[in-house]
């Protein structure tokens, strides 16, 4: 089931406009075979795909094993959990449904399916922080960076996480103090449109 055109500003926000990084044991990131290779692991990592071979130097065969994918803290697989913390976080967004495809067919679109596994599935659906408090962080981190289309996205997602515009507000405020007047000015900016929907 593919996402509806309407959201999709919010599924590439999802996925990061500047780019994902790859976290630990996941397979992404910027460059080389950014084509199928990326679809069959996205596949592989929702237990899906039958195996894929990348590149990049050494061969490495992503098959069936039951291992392939999944977080060995908790033992879930990453693309449901990442699902599950996408759809708690931005209710109503998402279609219901393992079956959600969030690529476009453009240039780039398997980068929301690296965020959903390895930001939305790997980092927030991690116990450690309520949902509250990586909503706090991640303002910060993303006002310092300058990622006002991110930051539109988690203005919402930390209302959904029970912050108030007074605590946004704040963190606005605090932010000038580490990221510079500039970079606060934007995120209010930012925050005002978002807020303003």
């Amino acid at each position: 089931m593919r996402a509806m055109d309407a959201e999709e500003p919010i599924a590439a926000e999802i996925g990061g406009a500047d780019g994902v990084e790859s976290a630990p044991g996941s397979v992404g990131g910027g460059g080389a075979g950014g084509g199928r290779g990326g679809r069959s692991v996205a596949r592989a990592v929702s237990g899906a795909g039958a195996g894929a071979k990348l590149g990049s130097g050494a061969d490495l065969q992503v098959g069936t094993d039951p291992q392939v994918g999944a977080d060995p803290r908790a033992g879930t697989d990453l693309r449901a959990a990442g699902l599950k913390a996408m759809r708690e976080a931005l209710p109503g967004v998402f279609p219901e449904g393992d079956d959600l495809d969030l690529r476009d067919g453009r240039l780039g679109e398997e980068l929301v399916e690296i965020g959903l596994t390895s930001v939305w599935g790997a980092l927030w659906a991690r116990e450690g922080l309520s949902r509250r408090d990586r909503s706090l962080v991640t303002l910060g981190i993303l006002i310092a960076l300058g990622a006002e289309t991110e930051l539109r996205t988690h203005v919402r997602i930390a209302r959904t996480n029970g912050l108030t515009e007074d605590e946004i507000t704040e963190v606005i405020y605090h932010a000038t103090g580490y990221a510079g007047f500039p970079a606060a000015t934007a995120a209010r900016n930012a925050a005002r449109e978002a807020l303003a929907d």
